[in-house]
């Protein structure tokens, strides 16, 4: 690590310093001087991130040989600090000709909290109300606060994040876990074909197979399946998608086989797979698969596909060719509530 390029994980300490001169003008000297006894806040600015306060007692007794009138200025932080902060104040009297040569010395203090303040030295009275160095005007004093803070800070540089997170890749492992066969528990018999898998992995995913394998049905004790009316196939692309959350990469889902995987998703509980092929069907609906898949998703409970459906056969291209059809027949007197969703759908066009 070189000086000009510093490692990302750094611990700063800096000072600042910050420095104002702010005036402060006091009205009524004369009859404060009479009744006032105690410090009064007589002006507030802001520096280095905090309020500061200017106070001002007007009468005040310095005893040493004699007794002397005198003023007294007083500086106050408003604020709480979060680090102690050195301050040198120095307050002096404006005349009539500049700058009044007052004895007050500048004022060196380390502020720690809130409500700290402190002191200027005694200024009397008699100095600054002589006639050649007055600094009365119209009853007024002009105060000019000169002050200067200096402020520590330590911070650390906020560390810059240079860990790249990777995809979920669950699906993946679970697809090499079926395709390797290892640890497989459970075989499936379709015609002549067979298909292992993992128990536990299909009674996660979908609620038929867990009721199948660890419930009170005769496949709980048993490691062999049988499974009538459905093509090896398509048993395969669902176990994929159980393992994978995807359809084979390579295989070609064409309308007949999307039919058929959405069959045996209603058949397996596995509503994701089922939307998909709902989707894939009403891209690929057609003039002569219209009705059927209409009947298709009624008898499967697919409200999507079945409302897509509906919104197809109403339309004024297709109403008269269904209606002449003979999946009409078959379908009202099948499904006769369709054929009520369909006179509505129609009702609102014409409208």
């Amino acid at each position: 690590m070189s000086y000009d390029e510093p490692s990302k994980e750094v611990s700063v300490y800096k000072i600042e310093g910050f420095s104002t001169v702010h005036h402060v003008k006091i009205i009524g000297y004369t009859l404060a001087k009479r009744f006032v006894d105690t410090f009064t806040e007589v002006g507030k600015f802001d520096l280095a991130g905090h309020t500061w306060a200017v106070q001002y007692c007007p009468n005040v007794k310095y005893v040493d040989s004699r007794k002397h009138d005198c003023i007294k200025l007083s500086l106050m932080l408003v604020t709480e600090p979060k680090v102690p902060m050195v301050v040198s104040c120095d307050f002096t009297l404006l005349s009539q000709h500049g700058t009044f040569p007052s004895k007050s010395k500048p004022l060196e203090e380390i502020f720690t909290k809130a409500r700290h303040a402190c002191g200027s030295n005694f200024m009397e009275t008699s100095e600054f109300e002589y006639y050649e160095y007055s600094c009365l005007k119209n009853d007024s004093l002009l105060v000019q606060c000169s002050l200067q803070v200096v402020k520590p800070s330590c911070t650390e540089e906020p560390k810059k994040l240079n860990v790249v997170v990777p995809p979920p890749d669950l699906n993946h492992h679970l697809g090499c876990l079926l395709e390797s066969k290892e640890g497989t528990d459970v075989t499936f018999h379709l015609n002549k074909e067979k298909f292992v898998a993992h128990k536990t992995v299909l009674a996660a995913r979908s609620p038929v197979f867990r009721a199948q394998f660890f419930g009170s049905m005769m496949e709980s004790k048993t490691d062999s399946v049988e499974i009538e009316e459905m093509k090896p196939k398509v048993f395969e692309a669902m176990l994929h998608f159980i393992y994978t959350e995807t359809l084979p990469p390579q295989e070609d889902i064409s309308f007949e086989m999307a039919q058929h995987l959405l069959v045996a998703a209603d058949q397996y509980g596995l509503e994701r797979l089922k939307a998909i092929c709902a989707k894939l069907l009403c891209a690929g609906i057609d003039a002569k698969t219209a009705v059927t898949t209409l009947a298709f998703a009624v008898r499967h409970s697919c409200p999507q596909l079945k409302a897509f459906c509906v919104d197809f056969v109403a339309s004024r291209e297709m109403l008269d060719s269904f209606i002449a059809s003979n999946e009409f027949e078959n379908l009202v007197s099948s499904y006769p509530s369709v054929l009520k969703e369909i006179l509505e759908k129609v009702k609102k066009m014409i409208v």
